[in-house]
């Protein structure tokens, strides 16, 4: 921020990656020239360190879905499983809803995409 003749100057850089504007490592380097390679090392670190948490993230969103899909193939299954162990055991209309119920809320769920909270 600066001041001249009256006028007040505001100036903002604002970005969500680790680089540096250079007329700022210009400055550093007039003030403290060793500086400057530590700032870019430390910026290479940063760096390093956001990608690697990038693919932890995309991998952990990865195996949660897979997981979910497995588990929802589980309930379709044993929904399934059970309302034929109903019907075969004498209560075919039982049976029947078991199983329907148990398709129609995974369906309802993988079509509306409603998250458990």
């Amino acid at each position: 921020m600066s001041q001249k003749n009256g006028e007040l100057t505001l100036q903002q850089h604002e970005t969500d990656s680790p680089i540096i504007p250079v007329a700022q490592l210009q400055q550093l380097h007039t003030f403290k020239p060793e500086a400057v390679d530590w700032v870019i090392e430390q910026t290479q670190i940063e760096a390093e360190t956001r990608r690697a948490e990038g693919r932890r993230i995309n991998t952990l969103v990865f195996v949660e879905r897979l997981l979910g899909q497995i588990f929802a193939l589980a309930i379709g299954l044993a929904g399934v499983a059970g309302g034929s162990y109903v019907a075969v055991h004498g209560q075919p209309w039982a049976g029947a809803t078991i199983a329907t119920a148990s398709l129609t809320g995974l369906a309802v769920v993988f079509l509306t995409g409603r998250r458990g909270k």
